[in-house]
């Protein structure tokens, strides 16, 4: 589809656009209460289903606190065999490795000195902030440049809507 131009502007005045503001202005504030209308709907429904969900929660944690106990009890059953398949599951106990750091800058500066350096994340990236201040021949060195944009911005005084009459 060919883009099609426009001629002039819906706005052909300076009170014309304080409308669209005052406009835009009353749009926002309805859409902020219908928002909080919303949250406040399904903050309910979360509620009664939390309410309604919460005995089936403690139950079934009971039950699996009871299943531990019992695996614990009779641990060795699962010397040989790390899990027993029953009828509806199975239960057992999988062995898990984790590396406990003390204290992470002494362990950093250890690998390092070790020259570990594969034990050690480095996240590499350019500092755009820091990049703002290079001259435009160095950026344009490096593969970059500075993009300079006039954005249009609008700010809206909600203080000055009047609030909406009720019917």
């Amino acid at each position: 589809m060919a883009r099609k131009r426009m001629e002039g502007t819906a706005l052909s005045s300076y009170e014309d656009v304080d409308t669209v503001l005052r406009r835009i202005g009353e749009i926002d504030r309805d859409l902020g209460l219908a928002q909080a209308a919303t949250d406040e709907a399904i903050d309910q429904v979360k509620q009664a289903h939390k309410e309604a969900t919460e005995p089936l929660h403690a139950m079934k944690a009971n039950l699996e606190l009871q299943l531990k106990e019992f695996a614990e009890a009779r641990r060795i059953d699962f010397q040989e065999v790390r899990s027993r398949e029953l009828t509806f599951g199975s239960i057992g106990f999988r062995r898990s490795t984790s590396v406990v750091i003390k204290k992470t800058g002494d362990t950093l500066s250890a690998l390092l000195a070790l020259g570990l350096t594969h034990c050690v994340r480095t996240k590499q990236e350019p500092d755009k902030e820091a990049m703002r201040e290079l001259s435009t021949e160095t950026l344009a060195s490096v593969g970059a440049a500075l993009k300079v944009n006039d954005a249009f911005g609008y700010e809206i005084k909600r203080e000055q809507i009047p609030a909406p009459v009720s019917a």
